[in-house]
């Protein structure tokens, strides 16, 4: 019955899964491969160091997050197009992404460099952690600008067959990234010893490397981004309506969650250095786990959004089930590997305080036991529910039990009766539970699936 359901006689469909499914985890691997080789590095300086760094990329993971919403809004209609075939759609659509995710970078960039210390300051009350964290954010943010131009790119390549192209730009971005940490921050093979600035100009440069490197595979390979300035933008806001319709509960939803997020770590910083940078630690861990599920929701939603493109709403039903299948399996998986091998990570970070690799430790414990439910949430809301243009639907039911639930639960727990922080965690997950009834309820009326090109 389970090979039914999963449809393993499907090679096609597994054919499509595999081709877009490894890439995107490829390239889930190089960029928490980064992140993981940032945090050790810095927290080679010190629990300051890690906190103020921490601190000062909750910005970068905000527009991040506010990217992914505006590329991802995109990329329903860009995988719908490629479906039907439509390459000026399209590039109109990437183009359309391009110039609202500048603006959107700008606005990061400008809030960074004149607010730093403020949106430092947000998430610690300590001067030194603050002062560290300004240091970074004012050299790191520009780098913000290329990445208006990776998310876009990126994602035309995901809903077109061309995932790997990213994951080699990251691969460069990574290695460049990595190469300049070792020589900056601890002046290494005759180079300055910078510090946190080190690690801020290695990561100004590796994003460089990245955007430059995915720019030039996309024009000088035969792909859909290779598109003339008067393809891209000439046309830019004359399918702006449906775009916005299907794109801004999208962003609207990413953004708040963003923000949402962004509350629960000014909690953990409320809480002390140890606290917070035992949450950069497990953030680590996090990054890891959701690799392989993060692949399998991403490559829901290509898959799903090529075969609505293509007029195969039967073909879209079948498919949304065998994702939800494929993600409670691999979701348990990674889930049992957490909670035996991911709790001994935090002890990676032996410039860190004892008591800090304990709290992460035991939070690691706590997240395995939510990453089933996550793997089902991440494939129905983004894979399954915005695929098919219902993204009005997602965005209440990812917004809803987060606001209503997990954030007064923390607030609670952790700043009122001042429980340990794996309790704060646990508590930011319960909403979970509410959030899979109803994302089940909703994909199994079916609603969702509607070609939108």
């Amino acid at each position: 019955m389970t090979r039914d359901i999963l449809g393993l006689s499907d090679k096609a469909f597994y054919r499509k899964v595999f081709a877009v499914c490894l890439p995107i985890m490829l390239q889930q691997l190089l960029s928490t491969a980064m992140y993981m080789v940032d945090t050790i590095m810095i927290g080679g300086l010190g629990d300051i160091e890690l906190a103020g760094v921490g601190a000062a990329n909750q910005l970068a993971y905000l527009l991040d997050i506010c990217l992914f919403g505006v590329t991802g809004g995109g990329s329903v209609f860009m995988a719908q197009y490629f479906g039907k075939k439509d390459l000026a759609g399209v590039r109109r659509t990437l183009g359309l992404c391009i110039v609202l995710a500048g603006a959107c970078a700008a606005l990061f960039v400008a809030v960074a460099q004149g607010f730093g210390g403020f949106c430092v300051g947000l998430f610690s009350e300590e001067a030194a952690v603050t002062a560290r964290g300004v240091e970074y954010l004012s050299i790191a943010s520009w780098g913000y600008l290329f990445k208006a131009l990776v998310y876009p790119f990126g994602a035309v390549h995901k809903s077109t067959g061309h995932a790997k192209l990213p994951m080699l730009s990251g691969l460069a971005g990574l290695l460049v990234n990595m190469f300049l940490n070792y020589c900056l921050i601890f002046g290494n093979l005759g180079f300055p010893m910078l510090g946190v600035r080190g690690a801020a100009v290695a990561t100004l440069i590796g994003s460089a490397v990245d955007c430059g490197t995915l720019l030039f595979f996309s024009f000088a390979r035969d792909t859909a981004a290779r598109a003339k300035w008067h393809e891209l933008f000439d046309h830019v806001f004359a399918n702006i309506r449906p775009f916005i319709a299907v794109s801004a509960p999208v962003l609207l939803d990413d953004s708040i969650w963003a923000l949402g997020m962004l509350a629960q770590n000014a909690i953990y910083g409320k809480m002390g250095t140890d606290a917070f940078a035992a949450m950069m630690i497990v953030g680590t861990v996090d990054k890891l786990s959701f690799i392989l599920l993060q692949g399998i929701g991403t490559a829901a939603a290509v898959v799903i959004g090529n075969t609505l493109g293509a007029s195969g709403q039967d073909d879209a039903y079948v498919y949304g089930k065998r994702f939800l299948w494929l993600s409670a399996l691999v979701g348990t998986l990674v889930a049992v590997l957490v909670c035996t091998l991911g709790v001994y990570v935090p002890y990676l970070y032996t410039n860190t305080t004892p008591a800090t690799q304990a709290l992460a430790a035991d939070t690691t414990f706590v997240m395995g036991f939510a990453l089933p439910l996550w793997a089902l949430n991440f494939t129905i809301i983004v894979g399954i529910l915005r695929s098919g243009g219902d993204t009005r639907a997602a965005a209440i039911i990812d917004l809803l039990p987060m606001w209503v639930i997990s954030i007064p639960l923390s607030l609670l727990v952790g700043l009122y009766f001042k429980l340990p922080l794996p309790y704060i965690y646990a508590c930011q997950h319960v909403a979970s539970l509410v959030r899979l009834w109803f994302a089940l309820r909703r994909t199994h009326r079916g609603e969702w699936a509607r070609q939108l090109v």
